[in-house]
């Protein structure tokens, strides 16, 4: 393999101190991407070196320094190195709780959600960049970053936001929707596709074809990626390797290694390290 082609990726997770609901992340890359995927959190990604390629809002796009990424929860997207010296980024996780906290706050209690998954804002993303970087070297105090990240956020929703309205679906979004819940609620078992298309009562083969044409992703793929959501989740909360691969479907310890090193890019274990 030549230098230039070295696959790198250096990556680092924690929490502020100010609240459980907000998880932070930097992390470098070179010759290295994740494919579609998706998150249970709202997430706000911010580059401070480098060019990447991005599939946002159903399409590829390439991102600069002056782009925030602005992802709502269960909203397919993926990334990609855009040159082999790679890109350094920032992502922030907002638990659906601490947005709903802020809506209830600011915005009358509506719910809203991200407009757009691009929004091109120097200012702000400067702003955002500053306050992850004062907050990574412990040079802020708690009210002080509680005070800049909060109006900052809030001020992404002013400008890259519409309410949340409630949506007429049409009958395969309810079947999606249906197959998602039933995928969530069964993480821990073996699914087959036959499973969920029997609880849909519709061909497997349609359900295939329906599913990836309205998430971008495989029934296979999405059962995946919530089940690292979930283990995530439960290493956050100290939970051992072996009980979270067992209580997210995985084979076995190897298994859980395996897949959660290929969606994250470290491995279960070293993620935990960092929240404990």
């Amino acid at each position: 393999m030549k230098k230039n082609d070295e696959v790198i990726y250096d990556a680092k997770f924690w929490k502020p101190d100010i609240n459980e609901d907000i998880v932070l992340h930097k992390a470098h890359f070179s010759n290295y991407g994740f494919d579609k995927h998706v998150h249970e959190d709202y997430t706000i990604g911010l580059i401070t070196e480098g060019r990447m390629d991005a599939f946002v809002d159903g399409g590829k796009q390439e991102l600069n320094k002056s782009t925030i990424i602005t992802i709502n929860p269960d909203e397919t997207h993926a990334c990609q190195t855009k040159h082999s010296k790679g890109y350094t980024h920032y992502s922030i996780y907002l638990k659906p709780n601490f947005v709903k906290k802020l809506e209830e706050e600011n915005f009358n209690k509506q719910e809203l959600y991200f407009s757009s998954g691009i929004f091109q804002n120097e200012y702000l993303a400067n702003r955002l960049i500053n306050i992850l970087k004062l907050n990574e070297s412990n040079q802020s105090t708690k009210i002080d970053f509680e005070c800049e990240v909060v109006n900052t956020i809030n001020s992404l929703f002013e400008n890259n936001s519409k309410i949340k309205q409630v949506p007429s679906f049409t009958s395969h979004d309810n079947m999606i929707n249906r197959a998602k819940e039933y995928i969530n609620d069964n993480l821990s078992f073996d699914l087959q596709l036959g499973d969920i298309s029997d609880e849909l009562d519709i061909s497997k083969y349609h359900f295939l074809r329906l599913f990836k044409e309205k998430t971008f992703l495989s029934p296979h793929s999405y059962l995946m990626i919530k089940r690292i959501e979930k283990s995530k989740q439960l290493l956050q909360k100290g939970e051992s390797l072996i009980n979270t691969a067992h209580m997210c479907g995985f084979n076995d310890q190897s298994h859980l290694n395996r897949r959660f090193k290929l969606a994250t890019g470290i491995t279960p274990g070293n993620y935990k390290k960092f929240f404990h």
